[in-house]
């Protein structure tokens, strides 16, 4: 499983917490993105990372059957679903994408979610909340999976 997130080429500077981007995700059985839902497809990104990092670490820490993460300000919406053999069925849509093992969607947010704060968030200004957010929830889900930042 891989997720990508990307800040939309469009997006008109000063960088902000609540610019537009893209989501993309690959999995053994399908792809979901954000860029095949036309020019109206962006999600804010920023949030959208916050959000699925924190949801998914509530998630794969408790006892919920099921959670669904909807980006911030578009429709998209991914769907984690625990089997009883402890994998976790990622759809979009309805439609399968992934089964892995728990660890093994957690690892894959991980390092998407490590290599776009990498790539943008020193673009964002110091005291920006998206970017404060988006600080802090990585660092929880870093705790969480045992990983050093």
């Amino acid at each position: 499983m891989k997720f990508e997130f990307s800040v939309d080429e469009d997006e008109t500077p000063p960088p902000s917490g609540f610019d537009l981007g893209h989501i993309e995700v690959w999995g053994s059985e399908g792809v979901a993105t954000t860029r095949d839902r036309g020019p109206g497809g962006s999600v804010m990104i920023y949030l959208t990372v916050t959000l699925l990092l924190d949801g998914l670490r509530t998630f794969l820490s408790g006892k919920s059957r099921s959670y669904e993460s909807t980006a911030v300000d578009a429709s998209f919406s991914l769907t984690f679903t625990r089997g009883r053999d402890g994998s976790i069925e990622t759809c979009c849509g309805g439609s399968l994408i992934d089964r892995s093992p728990a660890a093994g969607v957690a690892a894959a947010l991980h390092v998407a979610a490590k290599q776009f704060v990498d790539a943008h968030l020193e673009q964002l200004p110091p005291v920006d909340a998206g970017r404060e957010d988006l600080q802090h929830s990585l660092a929880d889900f870093e705790r969480f999976i045992g990983r050093p930042r």
